[in-house]
């Protein structure tokens, strides 16, 4: 068994070092503030935030069985791949992809790995939070996936900072879209609270640090030369819409 992880860790490596190399991230560990700064400690056992948490677990939990439509959502929702774009592609208005709009998919592919990563890996292996679905020693709704996530800890939640950080971007883009952005990234975040990986109390988290990364993002010089792109991308393909 442990020589299996040994197998499944250096594979992982393997491929995040293959991944970084085609989509740097703008921002390291090191370029962004502290995780374990920004954030409070999580909820203790025996708080009222904690027994907050909990409720809300069950709640969700107890969603899954009453709307399928939205698991299935969750599941989606759960694939960090470059396939996150395309559930931005009803609230931002155009369908980001490599084939189609290489500018942007180039900013948000640079940009991602900058909230969920970066951004958030410090607070994870300081806390070492246990994830909701083996505090109570229950399942998500993915099961195939959960040894890997009983060694990736739960606070923050780097899905939530990537679903916030890449709408604080994509609003950036198409302000006009605010509203409707913000929500989509919101839906990403409970998305994370139905499939059991997550407190609610990660959620929240994983959004404040979005916020700190992307003010420090929008600094970055790369970021900037190509945000311009993006942005020239962008208005390429709402012209063409109108006409």
């Amino acid at each position: 068994m442990k020589k299996f992880f040994l197998i499944l860790s250096l594979c992982a490596g393997l491929s995040a070092g293959l991944w970084a190399q085609e989509y740097e991230p703008y921002l390291s560990e090191a370029d962004v503030t502290s995780s374990v700064k920004l954030l409070p400690p999580p909820p203790a056992e025996g708080s009222i935030e904690f027994l907050m948490d909990k409720i809300a677990y069950w709640e969700y939990y107890r969603l899954r069985f009453a709307d399928t439509a939205r698991v299935r959502q969750a599941l989606i929702d759960a694939d960090m791949s470059d396939k996150v774009l395309l559930q931005f592609k009803e609230s931002f208005g155009l369908e980001i992809t490599k084939e189609k709009m290489p500018e942007t998919y180039l900013l948000l592919m640079r940009s991602k790995e900058c909230f969920g990563s970066s951004g958030s890996n410090e607070a994870k292996r300081t806390y070492k939070r246990t994830r909701p679905f083996v505090y109570f020693n229950s399942h998500t709704i993915d099961p195939d996936h959960e040894e890997w996530l009983k060694y990736n800890y739960s606070y923050p939640s780097g899905h939530t900072a990537n679903f916030f950080g890449m709408a604080y971007i994509l609003i950036d883009l198409r302000p006009e879209c605010r509203e409707v952005l913000q929500k989509r990234a919101e839906q990403g975040g409970i998305s994370r609270a139905i499939y059991g990986a997550h407190w609610v109390s990660d959620l929240m988290a994983g959004r404040t640090v979005a916020g700190s990364v992307f003010e420090i993002l929008k600094r970055n010089p790369e970021y900037q030369k190509q945000f311009k792109k993006a942005q020239e991308e962008v208005n390429r393909a709402i012209n063409l819409q109108k006409n």
